[in-house]
C-alpha cells in the first residue's frame, strides 16, 4: 500500500490559510446602508416623540386626576364625618356635642345650627335623648374647587323617655371650601 500523495508545503499553507481566514464580509450597497441609518433616525425620532408627549401631556392629566380623587376623598370624609357626628349624642354631653359639629361648618351654616340647637337641647335633656348613627353609603353628586355636594345614607338608633326608635336618612349635604378646608354649608333630606 502506497500512501496518497500529500500537497507540496506551499500547497498546503495556502489550504490553511484559506480554511483559517475569516470570512470577508459582504459589502452592503449604499442604499441598503442608507435605509437602515434613517430607519433608525426614525425610530430614535419617534421615541423622543413619545417621551415629549408623556411629560408634556399625560402626566398633568394624571396630576389633575389625582387632584380630583383626593378632593373627592375628602368632601365624601367630611361629608360622612359629619353625618355621623351629627347622628352622634346623648343628653349627658350635649355641649360637647354641639363643640364637634360647629367645628366642621361654615360660618352662615353654623349661624343657622346655632339657632336651632337652641330649641333642639331643651328637648334632649328633657327627653334624655341619645343617639348612635352609622353612615351607609355616600357619593359625590357635584365637585367643583370650591363647592360639593355628597348624598350620605346613615342609620340611627334614638333612645329617649318614649322608648327606642330606629331611623333612616338620606341627605344631600352641600360643602364649600374655606381657607383649604371642607366645611358642611347646608344639608337637606332627599327622598
Amino acid at each position: 500500500m502506497t500512501s496518497p500523495a500529500t500537497p507540496s508545503g506551499t500547497e498546503h499553507d495556502d489550504e490553511t490559510a484559506r480554511l483559517t481566514e475569516p470570512p470577508k464580509r459582504a459589502r452592503m450597497s449604499p442604499r441598503l446602508s442608507w435605509a437602515i441609518t434613517a430607519f433608525l433616525a426614525l425610530v430614535v425620532v419617534l421615541a423622543l416623540v413619545v417621551v415629549v408627549l408623556e411629560l408634556v401631556v399625560l402626566r398633568p392629566r394624571d396630576a389633575k386626576a389625582q387632584a380630583e380623587q383626593q378632593a373627592r376623598s375628602e368632601v365624601v370624609r367630611t361629608a360622612e364625618r359629619f353625618t355621623a357626628q351629627v347622628n352622634n349624642y346623648k343628653a349627658s354631653s350635649i355641649d360637647e356635642y354641639k363643640k364637634h359639629v360647629a367645628a366642621m361648618l361654615s360660618p352662615k351654616f353654623k349661624s343657622q345650627f346655632d339657632a336651632a340647637m337652641k330649641d333642639i337641647v331643651s328637648q334632649v335633656q328633657q327627653f334624655k335623648i341619645s343617639s348612635k348613627g352609622d353612615v351607609l353609603t355616600s357619593a359625590v353628586a357635584s365637585l367643583d374647587p370650591d363647592s360639593a355636594q355628597v348624598l350620605v345614607v346613615a342609620d340611627a338608633s334614638t333612645k329617649s323617655t318614649f322608648g327606642p326608635r330606629a331611623r333612616h336618612f338620606r341627605w344631600k349635604v352641600s360643602l364649600v371650601k374655606l381657607g383649604g378646608k371642607w366645611l358642611i354649608d347646608d344639608y337637606t333630606p332627599v327622598a
